[in-house]
């Protein structure tokens, strides 16, 4: 959980040191960047928790070679996406931030934040791609470490370019593109331990096991991508129906709240590796207490988020150097965001039990169905609430996903009992 949190904090220290040093229109212009870098880390997330859950399901029911085999073609497609994305990001980067609305000043330094990290992207991609399989194979202290590390880098690299030097939205691209490269290293140098321990058969390339791990990763994949999918969407809404300091509230919301969803994520796919085996052994009993356990942890997290959010409200937006309006505004909707992270806790965790199961379509319901509600009450509400009903959009729709999360886990619930002799998942060895 700590490990997962610590994806999202990189952005809250660019944006610390940016809106106390740069001001509203460098908070504005992060956010409004801030998806992209979110496509990088979820290509990244996707592709490892995909291979993750199949090497461990391999792990699961003795089949070494199929972990072997999961671990060395997880490897390959990271390898395959980091040129791929790399030459896209740098490629459409500019066009992209004006189809995100970004406007003067704030579309220009949302293009210098973007391009350097577009630089980085191999290295954000392995980086996020191997805290999952470290996690898998029982270094989940060691994926914590990475990550803390390069978070440290992070946060005196944005005091020493931003606050120091005066390097503005540029130098805090590059504090976060050197703190990848400090959680990447260790994580390389333990899966080439791991990888000589493993010996032959790691690295064979197969579409079979490409496929299975782009399925289960296409889950993972939209938990990163998803919200900031939103975040377009919202950040479009609010200057539509207001302007940038709007999207500058915006950004004071989401830099802590990006924290408690990435918190919430992280205890589903820290219970991942646990289920995925036990599922693998076929042992349905334990999957099951542990999703229970993911659900209390998961709630206890989001409760005391919304406390300290609720709290602190008045106080989020000082620390990020928020202009007045900016400031009024984030304290009066924050926590609307925050109340809404209890139902949230129930959507994260459901996704990460079924994706851990391989259950992929109950999965897929979740993550992308909420971006769907986004969509449709974005749409609508306004016409009635304006501006509030931007800022509605989201928590609402976090409302509708987790009773919808609740009714397909009950289906399976009712399925069992009719069927008791039919498993929740069918292990399948293919040799």
């Amino acid at each position: 959980m700590t490990a997962f949190a610590f994806t999202g904090l990189y952005s809250i220290v660019d944006g610390f040191f940016v809106g106390n040093n740069v001001g509203d229109d460098g908070l504005a212009a992060i956010n409004v960047a801030y998806p992209l870098v979110a496509l990088i880390n979820a290509v990244g997330t996707g592709i490892g928790m995909g291979g993750s859950v199949m090497l461990s399901m391999a792990r699961g029911r003795g089949d070494s070679r199929a972990e072997k085999r999961y671990l060395g073609n997880t490897l390959i497609y990271l390898l395959a996406a980091s040129v791929v994305i790399t030459a896209v990001m740098i490629a459409a980067y500019a066009p992209l931030i004006d189809v995100f609305g970004a406007e003067g000043i704030v579309n220009e330094y949302a293009d210098a934040y973007i391009f350097v990290l577009a630089c980085f992207a191999t290295v954000q991609i392995f980086s996020t791609g191997c805290v999952p399989l470290l996690r898998n194979f029982g270094a989940s202290f060691g994926a914590m470490g990475a990550m803390a590390a390069g978070f440290a880098s992070n946060i005196f690299l944005d005091w020493l370019f931003v606050q120091y030097l005066g390097k503005g939205i540029f130098g805090a691209a590059v504090a976060t593109g050197i703190g990848q490269v400090v959680t990447v290293v260790p994580c390389a140098v333990y899966l080439v331990y791991k990888i000589r321990r493993l010996g032959k058969g790691v690295f064979g390339f197969s579409f079979r096991e490409m496929a299975d791990i782009t399925k289960v990763g296409g889950s993972p994949f939209g938990v990163l991508l998803c919200p900031q999918l939103i975040t377009i969407i919202l950040n479009k809404f609010l200057f539509v129906h207001g302007n940038s300091a709007y999207v500058a509230a915006y950004s004071v919301i989401m830099y802590v709240y990006c924290v408690v969803l990435l918190l919430l994520q992280g205890v589903g796919d820290g219970a991942q590796p646990l289920i995925s085996v036990v599922q693998g052994e076929g042992d349905k009993s334990s999957a099951l207490k542990l999703r229970n356990y993911a659900y209390a942890t998961a709630l206890a997290v989001a409760a005391v988020c919304f406390a300290v959010l609720y709290l602190g409200r008045n106080l989020v937006p000082e620390v990020f150097g928020s202009g007045d309006f900016a400031a009024y505004e984030s304290a009066r909707i924050l926590p609307f965001f925050a109340g809404s992270a209890l139902f949230t806790a129930v959507s994260k965790i459901t996704a990460a039990y079924f994706y851990s199961m391989n259950r992929n379509a109950f999965a897929y319901v979740i993550v992308y169905g909420e971006l769907a509600a986004v969509i449709v009450l974005v749409l609508t509400l306004p016409q009635s609430l304006g501006i509030d009903g931007v800022w509605l959009a989201l928590p609402l729709a976090q409302v509708i996903i987790a009773f919808i999360a609740l009714a397909m886990l009950a289906g399976l619930y009712f399925r069992g009992k009719k069927y008791p002799d039919f498993p929740e998942y069918v292990r399948i060895s293919r040799d």
